[in-house]
């Protein structure tokens, strides 16, 4: 594996081949997708391990970039939506900044999961670069 470089305020938490997870020093997880084809079993395991991740150091910010993401399956976009998000939101998970992705189909499953999830109390933000999302939750 190439060496990661994270900057001081930020270490890695969980990878695998999907994403990478990372504990910002802010208050946040961030989460950094690549451009692989979705596995539904790595897609779980990237949004269980933040779910870890908000539990264990009581975060209630994501800021998740979208940029390289693929489209998520519909059976994944049900999972979201029925069963992790409502267990988030138990959590204590109350804000999402997304770094909105370059493949419209990807945008798209983004905003379906987005509008199946307006009745828990999560603000979601869309924002087209990384340094504006981490602006706002900072300030946030």
């Amino acid at each position: 594996m190439a060496d990661l470089l994270y900057p001081a305020n930020a270490s890695l938490y969980y990878h695998n081949e999907l994403a990478t997870v990372i504990e910002h020093a802010h208050g946040y997880a961030r989460i950094d997708w690549n451009p692989v084809p979705i596995r539904s079993s790595s897609l779980r395991a990237v949004y269980e391990h933040a779910l870890y991740l908000l539990r264990d150091e009581g975060f209630s910010k994501i800021l998740t970039d979208h940029q390289l993401m693929p489209p998520v399956l519909p059976r994944d976009q049900e999972w979201l939506t029925q069963d992790w998000a409502p267990r988030a939101v138990h959590a204590g998970y109350r804000l999402c900044a997304v770094v909105q992705a370059y493949d419209v189909l990807s945008q798209l499953s983004t905003q379906q999961i987005v509008q199946q999830i307006t009745d828990l109390p999560l603000t979601i933000r869309y924002f087209t670069d990384s340094r504006a999302a981490e602006d706002w939750l900072r300030c946030a």
